[in-house]
């Protein structure tokens, strides 16, 4: 799906008025008698923030028509920076009113409410933990299941603390009605994680899948290949992802997405995983008959109808890619399509030996760009950079949509150079991986 000034601004638009609802209802009615502005503004950054972190679980619940709107890339970076405003204002919430007036101090005295004063502190303490531990996983030494784990739950036990703190003080949530709409609001959200975590888990588990084919891969990576059992195989787009969980049961923390790299027209599925984190190091031990789950496909990376294809890849980040490759194969799709594919030398090119072949079989021109090629390579040398990339733009260019996949230095310079050069945005997709 492209993208659109007007498609993106409505869902801005839906996230700014869903993030004002509980100040705008707390506002609604009978209303208190005015106290100091600085503890007025104290209060209203804490309906925001307690809003706007309800609304972080949206984003983490899967729902599958917002990213075609953003873009997953662009969504997963909207969570981020906007989980950091909701850090501040949740956390000046408490700062403003003690340092306007130390009485609120009390809330955080034992002596006066046990309960309240431990509630409270945890979720002070936990807001401070699940950012810092967003931000910096590596240094914490968290792998990615145990940080997923401790996100999920922190965050939803700060929510949980936050919306029963404001019904338990009451001051503007002083009828039924404003209770009943804020906890209905929030609980919402909340719910998002618990049918993510919990009920999709549950609707899934008569849907396995079995692993048909291991295949050891150039840079150090894995393939897999997957056949549904007892049910029809998941129907998805080149260039989307699947969320992967290798188990005998789908309740696992040990879940992550990764790009399919099978053809559309196939029967199975593959995915490719290079060795990078604590998951995918156990790839190779992955048997034939190992059981597993699939929950997708997600993502908006993926070709329009009519447009030829540019492909900016690098390393493992021609996953998306060589589904792409393969489907238009199997289709006889005779769009025109260039792969710039960016790796260190030969023996880190995923695919290599394929890729040669498809490059006869489509209309692809196939650019292999090296940092440290071997002796006697004739082909192109370096990083990907403006220069290069105004070299083989085609001329018609205003025909072609823009995939990058790969490193984040690679994906920052190739999306900033796509655009210096004058390619229209709606069309420059990315997305990054993670190590896993």
């Amino acid at each position: 799906m492209r993208y659109s000034y007007r498609r993106g601004l409505l869902w801005l638009a839906i996230y700014f008025l869903f993030s004002l609802i509980p100040l705008a209802v707390v506002s609604s009615g009978h209303i208190p008698e005015y106290r100091a502005f600085w503890i007025e503004f104290a209060v209203a950054l804490g309906y925001i923030g307690l809003a706007m972190l309800a609304l972080q679980f949206l984003f983490t619940g899967r729902l599958q028509k917002i990213a075609p709107s953003y873009g997953m890339d662009n969504l997963l970076h909207f969570h981020k920076e906007m989980g950091i405003v909701a850090f501040l204002f949740v956390l000046a919430h408490p700062i403003i009113l003690i340092a306007v007036n130390p009485g609120f101090l009390a809330y955080f005295d034992p002596s006066i409410n046990l309960l309240r004063a431990v509630f409270l502190s945890f979720a002070s303490v936990a807001l401070i933990f699940i950012m810092a531990s967003s931000l910096w996983r590596a240094t914490f030494n968290l792998s990615y299941e145990t940080w997923r784990l401790i996100h999920g739950l922190l965050a939803l036990a700060i929510v949980f603390i936050g919306l029963s703190h404001a019904l338990q003080v009451g001051h503007y949530l002083n009828t039924f009605g404003k209770q009943a709409v804020v906890s209905v609001l929030i609980g919402g959200c909340m719910y998002a994680v618990i049918h993510t975590r919990l009920v999709r888990p549950w609707l899934n588990r008569k849907k396995p899948y079995r692993v048909v084919g291991v295949k050891e891969e150039r840079g150090d990576a894995w393939s897999i290949e997957v056949e549904a059992v007892g049910h029809k195989k998941m129907q998805y787009q080149c260039g989307q992802f699947a969320w992967l969980t290798i188990h005998d049961s789908p309740f696992s923390i040990q879940q992550h997405p990764f790009s399919m790299t099978s053809s559309t027209e196939s029967d199975t599925l593959s995915f490719t995983a290079k060795v990078m984190g604590d998951f995918t190091s156990t790839w190779k031990d992955i048997k034939i008959g190992d059981r597993l789950f699939l929950e997708g496909p997600f993502g908006s990376f993926t070709p329009i109808a009519g447009k030829n294809l540019f492909l900016i890849m690098g390393g493992i980040g021609i996953t998306p890619g060589i589904s792409m490759l393969r489907t238009m194969r199997d289709k006889k799709d005779k769009r025109k399509v260039t792969l710039i594919y960016g790796n260190e030398n030969l023996e880190e090119a995923t695919f290599y030996e394929e890729l040669e072949e498809l490059n006869k079989e489509l209309n692809l021109q196939l650019l292999h760009l090296l940092t440290d090629p071997p002796k006697g390579w004739e082909g192109e040398t370096g990083k990907i950079d403006r220069e290069f990339l105004e070299k083989y733009l085609p001329e018609d260019s205003e025909n072609y949509i823009y995939l990058i996949c790969g490193p984040d230095p690679l994906m920052d310079i190739a999306e900033i150079a796509l655009k210096d050069l004058g390619m229209d945005w709606r069309y420059i997709y990315t997305e990054r991986f993670k190590i896993v």
